[in-house]
C-alpha cells in the first residue's frame, strides 16, 4: 500500500511538471527595443509622440508575427532633457534590459551622449527627432541611423525660399544649446551662400522664462525678416512674448520643423500667423501618404499626428533590416540598413544614404494660417541632404562674426 501511495505521488508530480512546462515552452520568443526621450520638460511633447510612433509601429507588427518569429517589447526610459540621464538610460536599456535597439533621444545634446554608448555597445541606434549636424559627421558611427532631416539639410531648403520671397536681410535668434546653436550656424551659412545679410545672432538659454533682453538688438538690427531656432515651450514662450510686443506685425517670421508641433499652434494662433515653416509632415498636407499615415495615428490616439511620425518608420526600417540580415546581430543588421529603401511611409519612399546613415526624405515648406501648417513647397530630398561629411568638423571655417554689406 506504501509503495503504491509513492507510485501515485510520483505520477502526480510529473504530470504536475509537465503541466507547468507547457505554457513556458509555448511562451513566444521575446526581442526587446528601445524608447528613450523627454517625458517632462521643455520637449514633453516630442517625447510623448515618438513613443506613440514606436507603440503603433509595434503593434502593428506583433499582430503579423513579429520579426524573425520573435515578439517585439518595448522598455521606454525618460533622459530628462539632459546628457547625463541619457547616458545612464542608455546603458540601463543595453546592459539590463537587454535592448537590439534604440529609438531616441528628443534633444540633440542627448542623442549625442547617447551614441558614444550605442557604439560602446554596438547597438542599433535611430534617431527620429534631433538635428544637430554634429551627429553625421564628427560623432557618426556605424550603428546610428537617423531619418529626421539635420540642421544642414533643413538650413539648405530653407534659405533660400527666405531670401527669394521673405526679405534678404535677416536676424538670428536661437536656443543656446546644441540643437539651437546646430540650426543657427547651418542657417547663417546657407544664407550668406546665396548673398543673404546676417545682421544680428544671439542665443537665450533653454528654457529661457522671459525674452524681451533681446527685443531691443532686434528691433535695432534693421532686419526684415526674424529667423527663430527653438522648440517645444520655449517657442510658445518666445511667440507669445514677440507678440505682446507688435513683433510679429513687424517681421516676417520663419523656424526650423521642431518649432512647434501643430498641436501647438491652435493655442497660439494669431501670434503663429504666416510663420513659415520647414517640416516633413503636416497633418494638413494633402499628399495621399500623409493623409493615409495621420488618418492611422489618429484614429489610434485621437490627434494628428506630427514629425515624431519618424519613430513609427525606424521600427519598420530596423524590423526591414534584421529580416534583410537574417540575424539580430548588431553588424550584421547595421549593414543591412546602408541604402535599404521603403516604400509607403509617412511621407512616402525613403531611402538610407549608405556613407553616412542618413535618410533622404522630401521635405516641405508650410505657412501658418488659422492654426494650421499649410504647404506652400516642396523641396527634394536628393537636393537638400547635401554631401556625406562623415569624421570632418562641421564648425571649420565658421564664424559668427557678422559680414556687413556695402
Amino acid at each position: 500500500m506504501k509503495r503504491l501511495t509513492w507510485l501515485t505521488l510520483s505520477v502526480a508530480v510529473l504530470a504536475g511538471a509537465v503541466w507547468m512546462a507547457t505554457p513556458a515552452m509555448s511562451q513566444p520568443k521575446v526581442v526587446k527595443i528601445g524608447d528613450l526621450g523627454s517625458k517632462v520638460g521643455v520637449f514633453e511633447g516630442y517625447g510623448k509622440y515618438q513613443t506613440w510612433g514606436v507603440q503603433m509601429a509595434v503593434e502593428e507588427i506583433n499582430a503579423k508575427g513579429g520579426v524573425l518569429g520573435h515578439k517585439i517589447e518595448i522598455v521606454s526610459e525618460d533622459d530628462e532633457t539632459k546628457p547625463a540621464p541619457a547616458v545612464r538610460k542608455a546603458e540601463k536599456l543595453i546592459l539590463q534590459d537587454g535592448v537590439k535597439m534604440i529609438v531616441g533621444a528628443v534633444s540633440s545634446g542627448s542623442t549625442m551622449a547617447m551614441m558614444d554608448v550605442t557604439k560602446k555597445h554596438k547597438t542599433i541606434h535611430w534617431n527620429s527627432v534631433s538635428c544637430a549636424e554634429f551627429m553625421r559627421t564628427t560623432k557618426f558611427h556605424k550603428y546610428y541611423f537617423s531619418n529626421q532631416p539635420d540642421s544642414r539639410q533643413q538650413a539648405t531648403g530653407l534659405a533660400k525660399y527666405i531670401v527669394d520671397k521673405m526679405g534678404r536681410k535677416v536676424y538670428i535668434f536661437y536656443t543656446d544649446y546644441a540643437m539651437g546653436q546646430s540650426d543657427a550656424r547651418q542657417f547663417k551659412t546657407a544664407l550668406e551662400k546665396l548673398d543673404g545679410e546676417v545682421v544680428g545672432v544671439a542665443g537665450a538659454p533653454l528654457d529661457t522664462k522671459d525674452f524681451s533682453p533681446w527685443f531691443g538688438a532686434i528691433n535695432s538690427s534693421g532686419a526684415d525678416v526674424l529667423f527663430l531656432a527653438f522648440a517645444g515651450t520655449d517657442s510658445l514662450r518666445l511667440m507669445t512674448q514677440l507678440h505682446s510686443f507688435g513683433m510679429t506685425k513687424k517681421y516676417k517670421l520663419a523656424g526650423i520643423d521642431c518649432f512647434l508641433l501643430q498641436q501647438d499652434l491652435a493655442a497660439i494662433a494669431e501670434p503663429m500667423e504666416g510663420f513659415v515653416q520647414l517640416n516633413h509632415f503636416s497633418a494638413y498636407n494633402p499628399d495621399a501618404n500623409m493623409q493615409a499615415f495621420n488618418a492611422k495615428f489618429k484614429k489610434k490616439y485621437g490627434v494628428d499626428a506630427n514629425i515624431a511620425a519618424g519613430a513609427y518608420d525606424a521600427v519598420y526600417f530596423w524590423k526591414a533590416a534584421v529580416e534583410k540580415a537574417g540575424s539580430f546581430d548588431p553588424d550584421k543588421v547595421a549593414e543591412a540598413h546602408e541604402g535599404l529603401c521603403i516604400d509607403n511611409t509617412h511621407i512616402g519612399r525613403q531611402c538610407i544614404r549608405k556613407e553616412d546613415h542618413q535618410v533622404i526624405m522630401d521635405m516641405h515648406l508650410y505657412r501658418v494660417q488659422k492654426g494650421k501648417n499649410l504647404p506652400i513647397a516642396r523641396i527634394e530630398g536628393a537636393s537638400a541632404i547635401g554631401q556625406a561629411m562623415v569624421g570632418k568638423d562641421p564648425l571649420e571655417g565658421f564664424t559668427w562674426e557678422i559680414k556687413k554689406k556695402k
